[in-house]
C-alpha cells in the first residue's frame, strides 16, 4: 500500500504520526476482503492522509456534510465499496501510474484533524498514538465501504477496528480486558 501525506497545518510536527500512519494503514487494508483481493493482482492501492487544523476541518465538514463544527476524521473516497468490495469491476480510469511505471488504485483521502485527535486521546485516557491510529483505520474502512450507519453494520465496524487495533498493540486497557 502507497500512503502518501499532505501537511496543511502548522500546529504539529508530523513525523511521528507518518510513521504510525504509514504502519499501521498497510495492516488495516489487509485485514479487509479488499486488501486481501489485492495480493495476487500487480496493482497496490493508495491513499492520501491530511493532516488539517481545526478550522479548515470545520469549514470542509460544513461544505461536505452541512455539519457546522470541527470534526476528528472525514474520507473521502474515490471508488463505490460496500463493507470491502467493490460495486463494479475496475475500470481503466481508476487506476493511476507511478513514477516506476506501475499501476495503483488509489482509494482516496482521509482528513486528520491532529487537535481533535490530541483532546480525544486525553478524554478517552489513552495515548495519542492509539487515537492516531484509531482515526486513520477508521478513515480508512470508510474508503473501503465499511459505515457505522445501522447497528450491525457499525458492529462490523467496531470489530474490524479493534482487531486492528489489537493486532497493532494499540489497544485501550478496557478493550484489552473486554475484547
Amino acid at each position: 500500500m502507497i500512503v502518501q501525506f499532505v501537511n496543511q497545518q502548522s500546529k504539529y510536527a508530523i513525523k511521528t504520526w507518518q510513521e504510525l500512519l504509514a504502519g499501521v494503514l498497510p495492516e488495516a487494508l489487509n485485514e479487509t476482503v479488499w486488501g486481501r483481493g489485492l495480493s495476487g493482482r500487480h496493482q497496490d492501492a493508495s491513499v492520501t492522509v491530511i493532516f488539517v487544523g481545526p478550522r479548515v476541518m470545520r469549514r470542509i465538514n460544513r461544505e461536505t456534510r452541512a455539519v457546522d463544527r470541527t470534526t476528528d476524521v472525514l474520507s473521502f473516497p474515490l471508488l463505490e465499496l460496500a463493507d470491502g468490495r467493490l460495486g463494479r469491476p475496475l475500470r481503466p480510469e481508476d487506476l493511476e501510474w507511478g513514477k516506476d511505471g506501475q499501476p495503483h488504485i488509489p482509494l482516496g483521502e482521509i482528513l486528520i484533524s491532529l487537535d481533535r485527535a490530541f483532546e480525544q486521546a486525553v478524554e478517552y485516557r489513552h495515548g495519542p498514538e492509539r487515537e492516531v491510529a484509531f482515526l486513520g483505520i477508521h478513515g480508512l474502512l470508510h474508503l473501503l465501504g465499511y459505515d457505522h450507519d445501522q447497528p450491525e453494520r457499525e458492529q462490523k465496524m467496531l470489530r474490524k477496528q479493534r482487531r486492528i487495533l489489537r493486532q497493532a498493540g494499540l489497544m485501550r486497557k478496557l478493550e484489552d480486558i473486554h475484547g
